[in-house]
């Protein structure tokens, strides 16, 4: 089943390295030359796939994208103000090149890299805390914290930045299984968790993502 109404906009992306933890500060980035970002609610950043290296940034390849999803009616409120644009980050510059356009898919298994909850350290707590707004979705499906190949789970941190200074936020790495057609496609939509302009609860179908996430 595809869904139109929303989709995904993947403009290649050209530069170096970024920082491993570069939620925030692409938000910041791409907010200066594109204010819109601030007012709309509805949109995500996705994960920005690159080779991570021993010194925690990331190497930007040729596959490397921008991706952001939106609803198709309001990609114009965006495009014109990302569409072949550079922005800076410290000394480095990135170009966004010409964005492909792709519909949402459903997936009986989706995965996101980090949901972050507030509030929410602890892994039951963050469990019962996400379970709770899949519910409020109208959701149905099982959710998981996913492990890495230890057995321990999939906790990152990442951190931001307000006029109080800095300060760590931590999530986990999350898989819902068992989704039909419909919940498959709103949790897509809405994601669950905070900071999605910050590629924070971005769901895919895991297949696709969850070797470039770890």
């Amino acid at each position: 089943m595809i869904d139109c109404s929303y989709v995904d906009l993947g403009f290649p992306l050209t530069g170096k390295l970024l920082p491993l933890d570069n939620g925030y500060i692409i938000y910041s980035a791409l907010s200066r030359i594109c204010p819109n970002l601030h007012e709309l609610k509805n949109i995500s950043i996705h994960p920005i796939a690159g080779i991570p290296n021993s010194t925690k940034q990331l190497r930007l390849t040729k596959r490397s994208r921008l991706q952001v999803r939106i609803p198709i009616e309001e990609i114009s409120q965006i495009y014109e103000f990302l569409v072949e644009q550079t922005f800076n980050i410290g000394q480095s510059q990135f170009h966004l090149g010409i964005p492909e356009y792709k519909a949402l898919t459903s997936s009986c298994t989706l995965y996101s890299r980090l949901v972050v909850i507030r509030r929410c350290i602890e892994p039951q707590v963050f469990l019962e805390a996400a379970q709770r707004q899949l519910a409020a979705l109208g959701i149905q499906g099982n959710i998981n914290l996913l492990q890495k190949k230890n057995g321990q789970l999939q906790c990152r941190q990442m951190v931001i930045k307000n006029k109080e200074g800095t300060f760590p936020s931590r999530g986990y790495g999350v898989e819902v299984a068992d989704l039909n057609e419909e919940d498959s496609l709103k949790l897509q939509q809405h994601g669950i968790g905070g900071k999605h302009k910050m590629m924070c609860g971005v769901f895919v179908p895991s297949w696709k993502s969850r070797a470039e996430a770890k």
